[in-house]
């Protein structure tokens, strides 16, 4: 191998490591009209091959301009039975009124951490989110899903 290469080479190797393992990922989009109902649980089941430590992310795309800086959430977590239940503001501004998402012309997609670290061995897990804002339907969602990424 020519010398020159080696240093190429091993960039690419480190760029590798560093990177998270495994990415399991689902999503849901949203009619036309972009309005998520009060109503309108979303379920999405996510199949782990690999016990580990993941760590878990609620992501969104959104019609830039929302007039609403959050979306109240509650989520569960179920294999079997349900293994947690908890309440997440999903942030599309921040505390400015600026979007917190990577916006490119009128949708802004937005990744927000819903847990770190989170054991899960192999297996189906199911995750329902529900939305609890408080008027009959979240207006100008575009997307919703969640990912898991399997710490190294």
């Amino acid at each position: 191998m020519n010398i020159k290469f080696l240093p190429f080479v091993l960039l690419a190797l480190l760029l590798q490591a560093c990177q998270n393992e495994t990415v399991i990922r689902e999503s849901y989009d949203f009619p036309e009209n972009h309005q998520w109902l009060k109503s309108d649980k979303k379920t999405f089941s996510l199949t782990v091959k690999e016990a580990g430590n993941y760590n878990g992310f609620l992501n969104g795309s959104f019609v830039y301009g929302s007039q609403f800086p959050k979306l109240p959430l509650h989520f569960s977590i179920a294999k079997n039975e349900v293994l947690e239940n908890q309440s997440v503001d999903f942030n599309i501004k921040n505390d400015k009124g600026e979007e917190v998402g990577d916006c490119t012309g009128d949708v802004c997609d937005v990744k927000q951490s819903l847990f770190t670290q989170k054991h899960f061995e192999p297996g189906t897990y199911t995750f329902t989110f529900e939305n609890t804002f408080e008027f009959p339907y979240f207006p100008n969602i575009i997307a919703l899903g969640v990912s898991l990424e399997k710490e190294k």
